[in-house]
């Protein structure tokens, strides 16, 4: 079993509001994220965000395996949301893929080829790569949650993935509008 935890806390300063709210077309970038996680093999989804209130009113999304999280250290930075999502997941999972909110393109494709290949392969990380190039969404297996548990600082599971980068697993994915991200407010107006 693999859940997810979709790390919708932090606040883009540079923007002045959540950007994960920020509507794109017709709904706002966090309910795209969500609704690609729930159309994918994932067993549980955990979004974890700063206030659940402003949360629930802006995305529409309603499934039993959606479970939200409210982290009141967000401004601690990523960390501090995926540690509180990967303690909130099913004791029974095998892996936990962490995935950005801000990241409004991911489909249940891609994270269904990880999952895949998370299931037939002992790899302790899987991840998508362009380019050569690993990307976002990583799936971690269960051995490395004591690590994710222990980081520190603004690199978050980038640095875990780089430390076990002769272990990982990449998954090619030719094409790059999945990890498009909403950064900034230029960001917005030209996706």
């Amino acid at each position: 079993m693999v859940s997810a935890v979709v790390l919708a806390a932090v606040r883009a300063e540079n923007m002045g509001e959540q950007k994960v709210r920020l509507p794109l077309r017709d709904k706002p970038v966090l309910q795209r994220v969500l609704e690609g996680a729930l159309a994918s093999k994932i067993r549980e989804v955990i979004c974890v965000v700063s206030d659940l209130a402003s949360a629930r009113r802006h995305v529409k999304v309603e499934d039993e395996r959606l479970i939200w999280l409210v982290n009141y250290r967000a401004d601690g930075g990523p960390n501090s949301s995926m540690i509180a999502g990967l303690w909130a997941i099913d004791p029974n999972s095998d892996g936990v893929l962490f995935l950005a909110g801000d990241q409004p393109f991911i489909r249940s494709e891609l994270i269904d080829a990880l999952i895949d290949r998370f299931e037939n392969s002992s790899a302790p990380i899987v991840a998508p790569s362009f380019m050569g190039e690993a990307r976002n969404p990583v799936l971690f297996r269960r051995e490395l949650f004591p690590d994710l548990l222990k980081l520190t600082g603004d690199r978050g599971a980038r640095a875990l993935l780089e430390k076990n980068q002769d272990k990982a697993e990449l998954v090619p994915w030719a094409e790059e509008i999945p990890y498009v991200d909403v950064d900034t407010r230029a960001d917005h107006e030209r996706l």
